[in-house]
């Protein structure tokens, strides 16, 4: 049976990209309900990238010289024939059901965002990025978006076309230019973040969020922007200002940099209330992500905990926690600090454990 087709156009900015824009394109027709277009924007490629794209059944544009990312957003959003665009960076990929979550939560906002798993080849990558609370967030006001990080990114965001074009697009901004937009957009309605994953970001070489201190400094530069807004507090400056201060002092200690001297300044920094209050927004919402992206598996499945009494021959991976070996209190010691997705339990109390821990018992093997 074909899949139900949205009034939605999918918009996918490209540079030399062949192989991850066929891989974006094939994550879109996977939908469980596909949408009416998909436009890819070759900016000025010069290769099979466009061409590929359009083998798929993609709608597209050919720049004739290169804009940057957020120029080609712009032309797909320009040239899409829908009210509602869902962007996807071509290096990224969606889960099936992505589309469908985001059009089911789209009424009475302009811009819907879920969450985004980072995978690739070093552990540190397994993280998600988005809202990472326990349920949906509705954000009303620009502020809210912004700290402690940016809780709508670029591939999982669904937004009113018209919203953008009132804000002006995206600017050319070669970092942080989403959070830029999202600002502007939330001064024209409301969104909401799902704390759901329905979307990969392959991380490799090049990739300009790999810079923090360059990205903490691109944030600076967006809010600085919108200085004169009411929304844009001091308060809200210092907050921000104990962000950059915690990961800078991180990143001065994992480079070997004295510890002593390293965290007193630190502890200076601090000393300002809202900066400790941003420091702790931070912190609490890191916890939530490394939860969050401990139940779901890298290819974006659940994650599956073996508990005591499972049987025992059943495949292990980098997605099966094998937890048979310790007792059973330890077992849900774990699973209460790093839960995932599902576990197979061996009996009816273990079931019922797992529920009050909001993973799903499973009485069979995984498959």
């Amino acid at each position: 049976m074909r899949a139900e087709t949205l009034p939605v156009t999918v918009v996918i900015p490209a540079y030399r990209r062949p192989d991850m824009v066929e891989r974006a394109v094939r994550s879109v027709l996977a939908q469980r309900r596909r949408p009416c277009e998909i436009l890819v924007v070759d900016d000025a490629s010069g290769d099979e990238t466009g061409p590929r794209a359009a083998a798929l059944g993609a709608r597209v544009i050919t720049h004739e010289h290169n804009l940057g990312e957020g120029g080609a957003r712009n032309t797909g959003i320009r040239a899409a024939g829908t009210d509602w665009v869902a962007l996807l960076d071509c290096d990224d990929e969606w889960l099936p059901d992505h589309l469908d979550t985001l059009w089911s939560a789209r009424d009475g906002h302009v811009l819907v965002g879920t969450a985004v798993l980072g995978t690739g080849s070093e552990p540190d990558h397994h993280r998600v990025y988005g809202w990472r609370g326990r349920r949906p967030r509705v954000l009303s006001s620009p502020a809210e978006v912004a700290l402690p990080e940016t809780k709508v990114s670029s591939s999982t965001s669904m937004v009113r076309r018209a919203v953008v074009l009132d804000a002006g697009g995206f600017r050319p901004l070669k970092r942080a230019a989403d959070l830029d937009l999202w600002i502007r957009v939330l001064e024209h309605g409301s969104a909401v973040a799902i704390p759901r994953v329905t979307a990969l970001y392959h991380m490799h070489p090049g990739q300009v969020s790999d810079d923090a201190p360059a990205m903490h400094r691109s944030h600076k530069h967006v809010l600085d922007a919108y200085r004169d807004r009411p929304w844009c507090t001091p308060a809200l400056l210092r907050r921000h200002e104990g962000v950059v201060a915690w990961d800078s002092a991180r990143g001065e200690l994992q480079a070997g940099r004295r510890r002593a001297p390293t965290l007193a300044r630190l502890a200076a920094r601090l000393a300002h209330p809202q900066r400790a209050i941003g420091v702790a927004q931070l912190l609490v919402g890191r916890f939530q992500g490394r939860r969050l992206a401990a139940r779901v598996a890298p290819g974006g499945g659940p994650s599956v905990a073996l508990l005591p009494g499972a049987p025992g021959a059943v495949a292990l991976g980098a997605a099966v926690v094998d937890l048979r070996d310790r007792g059973t209190l330890r077992a849900f010691l774990h699973l209460a600090r790093c839960p995932t997705g599902q576990a197979l339990a061996s009996s009816r109390t273990q079931a019922l454990a797992l529920r009050v821990l909001s993973i799903e018992p499973l009485r069979e093997p995984p498959t």
